[in-house]
């Protein structure tokens, strides 16, 4: 967006104070950028549509965001193992979500043929268990044959509040989960993708401190996401010479147990203007980590337009979850998905539009040089002094 804008300067300043020639700069680097963004989004929805069916392993996937995640990657086709430390939680998840996939090729009709291969298993894990973790991934190979993407989603928060009223077994829990379980899952995620003919790629979420700053009130939560992400530096260069991508997934704050565990009405009434729901969220990320390529890449919901558009729609966002005694407002995840999936049928062109400006600007920059020379060529004669 820098150097579209660098552009544009540069036409007014060849302009020489001509206001026509000025508007006519400034029409054609718009031109440039609407035209180069809808090709960039053509790009991305056929990439989209390509895309085979994924094998995903998603850890802490029987509530809250990672179901939502699992939810939306079953229903894009893709074959998904969902795990967690109960087996009862994992049993109902499974049964959950092939009633949201019967439903799915329902809504889409004749248009289903992309979930014909979609399928979800699961299985119970301990992320903090090196036993557990490897039995996870041992499943998952046996399941689905290989694995395409490993999302460490499984986390723990145990509320706001300042550490000296963090009990042991809470600081343990945090840490077990969030910074060991997370390294435990990406140990086992190489080892298995490491040897695959297309390696595979991992995801690591971010969270609170995960950029170093400060978390009072969620300072053992803070450390940990910290400390991934100088588990994503090393790993970063230790995989450079192989094909397994190691990537980082941050969905912003999302209405989740994890998030209102321990919350005030103070910290409800922030939720208002900065949180989303799981399935908007998942959403988002889904097609993303789907498409991905490399290594090192970031994954945001919460882009410099979203976080504009916030800003600006503030007043709009008061009581949007919860009224002003901290009581919720939004429906039950039940109620919300009979909205959500009449509207998630297929991925729109805005979507696409939305992947495409906020990872590359190459041939809106481009478009914007070409507009801007052609007008600048053909109205040369206007220019002061020619």
């Amino acid at each position: 967006m820098m150097s579209t804008g660098v552009i544009l300067a540069i036409g007014f300043q060849l302009s020489g104070g001509d206001s026509q020639l000025s508007e006519l700069v400034w029409y054609s680097w718009l031109g440039g950028i609407i035209i180069g963004t809808m090709i960039g989004a053509n790009m991305v929805l056929e990439e989209h549509c390509r895309a085979g069916p994924r094998n995903v392993v998603i850890s802490g996937s029987t509530r809250g965001l990672g179901k939502a995640l699992a939810r939306e990657f079953l229903l894009s086709g893709d074959r998904v193992v969902v795990a967690s430390r109960s087996p009862e939680s994992v049993q109902a998840t499974v049964r959950e979500l092939e009633e949201n996939l019967r439903e799915g090729m329902i809504s889409a009709g004749a248009s289903s043929k992309h979930l014909a291969h979609a399928k979800v298993v699961g299985i119970a894990c301990d992320v903090c268990e090196p036993g557990d973790v490897q039995k996870l991934a041992n499943f998952a190979v046996s399941e689905l044959g290989y694995i395409d993407i490993w999302i460490n989603n499984a986390g723990a928060n145990k509320g706001f509040r300042p550490l000296l009223q963090f009990t042991d077994e809470d600081i343990k829990q945090i840490v077990s989960t969030n910074l060991v379980g997370s390294i435990l899952c990406t140990r086992e995620a190489m080892r298995v993708m490491i040897n695959q003919p297309k390696g595979g790629h991992i995801f690591n979420m971010d969270g609170a401190g995960s950029g170093g700053s400060s978390t009072p009130l969620t300072a053992v939560y803070g450390s940990t996401k910290c400390g991934l992400r100088q588990l994503q530096s090393s790993l970063l260069k230790e995989c450079k010479r192989s094909k397994v991508g190691v990537h980082t997934a941050s969905p912003g704050m999302v209405l989740t147990d994890l998030l209102l565990s321990g919350s005030s009405l103070k910290n409800k009434q922030m939720f208002n203007f900065i949180c989303e729901l799981p399935e908007t969220v998942a959403r988002t990320l889904v097609p993303r980590m789907r498409v991905v390529k490399g290594s090192g890449k970031a994954i945001n919901y919460l882009t410099p337009p979203r976080i504009l558009l916030a800003l600006v729609t503030a007043w709009l966002r008061r009581g949007r979850w919860f009224d002003d005694q901290g009581k919720a407002l939004y429906a039950a995840e039940a109620d919300r998905l009979r909205n959500w999936a009449e509207n998630r049928t297929r991925f729109y062109f805005t979507d696409a539009m939305e992947m495409y400006t906020e990872n590359t600007w190459v041939s809106v920059f481009s478009l914007s040089v070409v507009c801007a020379f052609i007008i600048l060529s053909s109205t040369s004669s206007n220019f002061p002094g020619t």
